[in-house]
């Protein structure tokens, strides 16, 4: 096939699709050698560099998304409606993911000091977070940012996010308790030679 047809059905592709797509994805679409493929990508990728729409890539993913030279005017739009879907607590979350990626459930606890499973549930409905394997432990996930979280903050790459030392400068995060793996009881009457135990309260999600 032509290069630059080749070229024009990948751009074609990529504008209709509702989710990143993989290199593996456009071969077999479209039935092509794979360095074909991502010869086009990149020729794509050049062209774009400089207009109000990029070729955003992300961990082998490939989306269109708007130009970084614009995040200040698509942040504001992007953000506001991001704002009205998202509580405070899912929003603190999504800020650890981002900085400490890729991070344990069990991590995230640890910083915020409470349960997070219902912050982690939106934003991986919302597609801002998604799970991957874990490579110490495949019975476990951990966290990380996609692809439509950089698009919602007009961002090329994650390595265009905003110094996370210099935004914790003058904050100092929690230290990482040590959790116990059975829960601890105290004792806080007796009657009738009964001790009547009171255990830890759930930290309930903010």
């Amino acid at each position: 096939m032509e290069p630059g047809k080749l070229k024009s059905q990948i751009e074609s592709i990529l504008f209709v699709a509702h989710k990143p797509l993989k290199l593996k994805d456009f071969v077999g679409i479209l039935n092509q050698d794979p360095g074909l493929i991502k010869t086009a990508l990149d020729k794509l990728a050049e062209e774009k560099k400089n207009s109000g729409i990029v070729l955003l890539e992300n961990n082998g993913e490939y989306q269109l998304a708007s130009s970084s030279e614009n995040s200040t005017v698509v942040k504001n739009f992007l953000n506001a409606e991001l704002r009205e879907k998202l509580t405070d607590a899912s929003v603190e979350v999504l800020a650890i993911v981002a900085y400490r990626q890729p991070i344990s459930k069990a991590e995230i606890e640890a910083i915020r000091g409470v349960n997070s499973q219902y912050s982690l549930r939106i934003l991986l409905m919302r597609g801002l977070i998604e799970k991957t394997l874990n490579p110490s432990d495949h019975r476990s996930f951990l966290y990380q940012t996609t692809t439509e979280f950089l698009m919602h903050l007009g961002l090329n790459s994650i390595k265009d996010l905003p110094s996370f030392e210099e935004l914790v400068a003058q904050v100092k995060l929690p230290e990482t308790p040590h959790f116990q793996e059975e829960p601890q009881y105290q004792e806080v009457s007796q009657d009738s030679n009964e001790n009547h135990l009171s255990s830890p309260q759930t930290e309930k999600e903010e």
